[in-house]
């Protein structure tokens, strides 16, 4: 028993389709916007990382984490002298606030295996302003007569 629809009763159950149709995208579009709203005020994430090289005596690190709006972090860095600094910071709503400390130094300065012996200074060739050949003086290169010529035959 088939029974054929007129124009109007398929215009209605096209309509209803419609409706369906229409409802389920809006709703599959809702979804997908809140996923995404929510993945993005989510926002997690953290690194580090660090730096040995006894070469060059570079020793340092860092470690940050984001959370939201917030950053908490730390790094580390060994100075000149030894010692350790290290700057623990924070940002957020409340501004930007660090804290800095210096750790003395986990290894002493390795005390000299000798005294080096002390050598007189002044060997090689005196090039300073007195009687000799490049000097501006009355010796051979100088602005005067040569005192030499004279001497030879007195």
């Amino acid at each position: 028993m088939s029974r054929c629809m007129n124009v109007e009763e398929a215009r209605e159950v096209s309509g209803r389709q419609m409706k369906v149709r229409g409802l389920c995208l809006t709703l599959w579009f809702v979804v997908i916007f809140a996923l995404v709203a929510v993945a993005s005020a989510s926002d997690f994430t953290s690194f580090s990382y660090g730096v040995a090289d006894p070469y060059t005596g570079d020793y340092k690190s860092q470690i940050e984490s984001r959370a939201g709006d917030r950053v908490r972090g730390q790094y580390s860095l060994l100075d000149a002298d030894g010692t350790r600094r290290t700057v623990d910071y924070a940002a957020g709503a409340e501004g930007f606030n660090a804290n800095v400390r210096k750790d003395p130094a986990l290894i002493p300065a390795a005390p000299l295996a000798f005294a080096a012996p002390a050598y007189p200074y002044g060997y090689g060739y005196p090039y300073g302003y007195n009687n000799l050949a490049y000097g501006y003086n009355n010796a051979a290169y100088g602005y005067g007569a040569y005192p030499y010529a004279f001497r030879r035959f007195y």
